[in-house]
């Protein structure tokens, strides 16, 4: 992934410091490790996973650095942030190298033939992100009302990049039945891991007006009569429901390949336990 990341270009400049830094970084991998286990599942030929897996795991770093660019985030799995580290400028150019280089990671697909539904659907899944991360607050309106926008908003800041390594998979293999399938699973989950993320930053977020206005926790707090331990109990409530959502929205896809989406949310299980 780094390779493709950098390609050519000089190791030394700035930009390509601050990519090896943040690629460096320890992370799950998740999206590629949900590429090449619905690959395996469906019959994909591993060269083509592999790029499927890069091009995911590239758009998803991109987002991050974009992240805490725009958040002034100053850690990033507990290291300094691209942008505290090496600038503003630096970053921005950071994320669109990534974001670049995951197109280029489609060209190694063995069907020339799938690349234009590739590319497509990875300019779809960016889009969406990019709509859902400039979507504005929270209208103040009634709790169903904001709600609603809630689990929008989590749906399409996460949704998107989180689906498409399911959805190159079965775009390659030319089935968008399952494209759709698979997106509105994970978009369930999605919004089950938003809430969870939500539940373990409660403290920090309280003290930002941004934090607050987009944690589900303060927005059922203060968009009704609940104390924060009611909104906590009724987050997690939501929490979990999603994911069976997922879970069930799920066991329609082909071959096991929903075993993954299984693990993943037996992962966001045990933190909702965990908070408890």
């Amino acid at each position: 992934m780094l390779s493709v990341a950098i390609g050519s270009r000089d190791p030394q400049s700035p930009v390509c410091q601050a990519v090896i830094h943040h690629l460096n970084t320890p992370g799950l991998r998740v999206r590629s490790q949900i590429a090449l286990h619905a690959a395996a599942c469906v019959g994909v030929d591993i060269q083509s996973a592999l790029a499927i897996g890069a091009c995911c795991e590239l758009l998803h770093n991109a987002s991050l650095i974009h992240d805490d660019l725009q958040d002034r985030d100053h850690l990033r799995r507990g290291m300094q942030a691209v942008w505290s580290k090496f600038g503003d400028d630096v970053a921005l150019c950071a994320g669109d190298l990534l974001l670049s280089a995951a197109y280029a990671a489609l060209a190694e697909v063995t069907d020339v033939a799938a690349i234009p539904r590739l590319i497509a659907q990875t300019h779809a899944a960016v889009a969406q992100t990019i709509q859902g991360q400039s979507s504005p607050a929270m209208p103040p309106h009634a709790e169903s009302d904001r709600i609603a926008a809630y689990q929008a908003m989590a749906a399409a800041k996460s949704g998107p990049l989180l689906s498409l390594p399911f959805g190159l998979v079965f775009s390659f293999c030319n089935r968008p039945d399952l494209v759709a399938t698979s997106a509105r699973a994970v978009s369930a989950f999605s919004i089950a891991y938003q809430i969870t993320d939500d539940l373990a930053d409660i403290e920090t977020d309280a003290r930002t007006a941004s934090g607050a206005a987009a944690n589900i926790v303060i927005v059922l707090e203060t968009s009704s009569a609940r104390d924060r331990a009611a909104a906590k109990i009724t987050a997690d409530q939501m929490a979990r429901a999603r994911l069976a959502d997922a879970l069930a929205i799920a066991a329609d896809l082909p071959d096991g390949t929903a075993a993954i989406l299984s693990d993943l949310a037996q992962r966001i299980t045990d933190k909702l336990d965990g908070y408890q």
